[in-house]
């Protein structure tokens, strides 16, 4: 009886001792845990007020369903980041490298036939902006491509047309049949919006004999570290030809170019010259390889100049009074 009473009274004792230790480990948490969750929240909240502010939440609703003369075939299929790979696979990295966020796919046919399968196909990649849309643009046209007037900049080839507006890149081709691609791919672009803003870009390229050629080189442009998203166009000017080179930027990205530029200059010991003019600043370069090459900086946009017979070219970026 006293063995059985001392035992009831050492378990009393214990059995709350046991429920304190067990409540105190599982007030211990693991901070990396809890720093995932806050991290995954913050992540989702800059994501929506990224989306928000770029205007990235724009529904599909806003593309073209019905044109006239054609019609839409089945449902819209809609890629983004995540499974971009199985729409284009083997070619995704390159998309979303080159500033993608989504990519809507529409299929139409006339609208007095009644086929059993599309008859065109359409893609829409909806990229960061309208630079973006443009290089890649570029980038998939090839040199044989032909220059045709659709979106800001178009191109036909053997596979179909593409273009570009605001900051939709645009892939036209036929799905079976022989339909109308031009007259397609106008009336398409018509209604397509300028997500993001018209590109203002090549209206700040001078007007210069003839146009031989507009490219897009991302980065390393002549084997400068600092000339990045470069938009170059050829001119044939009096039987010769000049490159200029245009950046476009916001007035702190022209800064740091600046700096970037003053930084070669003085390290590669290239003999130059620097003046200020009508709120620009011009450099006058000799350089052993480029052999005499000009650069204009004015508060949102680089002009690099090459080709150029003298510096009278630099009349077509500073007004003479």
């Amino acid at each position: 009886m006293g063995v059985s009473f001392f035992l009831r009274t050492i378990l009393i004792l214990v059995l709350p001792c046991i429920a304190a230790v067990i409540y105190l480990k599982g007030q211990k948490y693991d901070p990396a845990l809890l720093d995932f969750k806050a991290s995954a929240k913050s992540t989702a909240e800059s994501i929506q007020k990224d989306e928000t502010a770029t205007g990235q939440k724009e529904s599909s609703s806003a593309l073209p369903s019905d044109i006239e003369g054609f019609k839409q075939f089945g449902k819209t299929r809609e890629f983004n980041k995540d499974n971009l790979f199985e729409h284009v696979n083997g070619h995704a990295e390159y998309f979303i490298s080159a500033g993608f966020k989504k990519l809507s796919v529409i299929e139409y046919v006339s609208s007095t036939s009644k086929p059993s399968q599309p008859e065109l196909q359409a893609e829409v990649y909806e990229m960061g902006s309208g630079l973006q849309a443009f290089g890649v643009l570029i980038d998939e046209s090839g040199a044989k491509a032909e220059a045709v007037n659709i979106g800001t900049m178009g191109f036909k080839t053997s596979a179909g047309i593409s273009f570009f507006k605001g900051r939709y890149y645009v892939k036209i081709a036929p799905y079976s049949g022989k339909p109308p691609l031009m007259l397609f791919a106008s009336k398409f672009e018509k209604k397509l919006p300028a997500a993001g803003g018209e590109f203002s870009a090549f209206s700040k390229l001078p007007a210069l004999g003839k146009t031989v050629a507009t490219r897009f080189i991302k980065e390393g442009y002549r084997g400068l570290d600092f000339f990045k998203n470069v938009i170059e166009r050829e001119y044939a000017v009096d039987g010769k030809t000049l490159q200029i080179a245009l950046i476009s930027g916001k007035d702190k990205e022209i800064k740091d170019f600046a700096t970037a530029l003053n930084s070669y200059l003085q390290k590669s010991a290239i003999s130059f010259e620097k003046e200020s003019k009508q709120n620009k600043e011009i450099y006058k370069i000799s350089d052993k390889y480029e052999g005499n090459w000009y650069v204009v900086l004015e508060k949102t946009a680089a002009f690099g100049i090459f080709g150029a017979s003298d510096g009278s070219i630099l009349r077509h970026f500073i007004k003479e009074n």
